[in-house]
């Protein structure tokens, strides 16, 4: 249903106690491709996802600067190296392998969660990200509520640019240039929405899979993650 490992997903929806479609400790993921179906979060002791992105429900870390690519204010998952005396990472950074790869490094998924240690890079897994990136083309998706500003159903359009929605969140929403000639933002994981599906992916930066947190509940589920 993910398309294979490396796609990309949203969490949509929390399962609840009681629920007929979502029961607790379970979620929802819409992944990039449109599918959406249930995954384990805990349930009967089960998780099925990790967390590669947290920056789209306003995850930073304010006052610190990402020594790769000099941007303040960190947005998502942190990692500040255990060998050096004051140097962080964005998970974009650190999936580019930016800084020495034998360093180990201290993940902080929030600016108040307690760090966990991961172990060098060296050897480690490491996984391209395809999905909704700069370059994919995609279609109206399963939250669409923008009438016919694509052209029409099955219009196609290419996505442009992934930034935040204004100062609540960062790489929620897409610039989409459609067929028509018309441009406009649409809902890529704000609030949990997701307006737009691929009919052909793109590529994202990396992620180191054993580097990454695990889909846990509710202590790692504050809303809207990337999965």
């Amino acid at each position: 249903m993910d398309d294979g490992e490396g796609h990309v997903g949203t969490l949509c929806e929390i399962g609840r106690s009681g629920s007929t479609h979502s029961p607790e400790k379970t979620v929802v993921v819409n992944w990039d491709s449109g599918h959406r179906t249930n995954y384990r979060v805990g349930y009967q002791k089960q998780y099925d996802l990790i967390v590669v992105d947290n920056a789209q429900i306003g995850v930073k870390h304010p006052n610190i600067i990402c020594d790769g690519c000099s941007k303040p204010g960190i947005a998502g998952i942190r990692f500040h190296c255990a060998d050096c005396s004051n140097y962080d990472l964005c998970a974009t950074c650190y999936g580019n392998d930016i800084h020495d790869l034998e360093h180990s490094f201290v993940r902080y998924q929030t600016a108040n969660s307690v760090g966990v240690r991961v172990p060098p890079r060296q050897g480690a897994l490491k996984i391209q990200l395809k999905g909704i990136f700069v370059g994919a083309r995609v279609v109206r998706g399963p939250d669409w509520e923008w009438n016919n500003q694509d052209g029409g159903p099955n219009k196609t359009g290419r996505v442009m640019e992934i930034r935040g929605w204004d100062n609540e969140s960062c790489r929620s929403v897409a610039n989409v240039s459609w067929a028509s000639g018309s441009t406009n933002v649409y809902r890529l994981g704000h609030k949990g929405n997701v307006d737009l599906r691929y009919v052909q992916p793109a590529v994202g930066g990396y992620y180191y899979k054993d580097h990454m947190p695990v889909l846990d509940f509710p202590e790692s589920v504050p809303e809207w993650p990337k999965l």
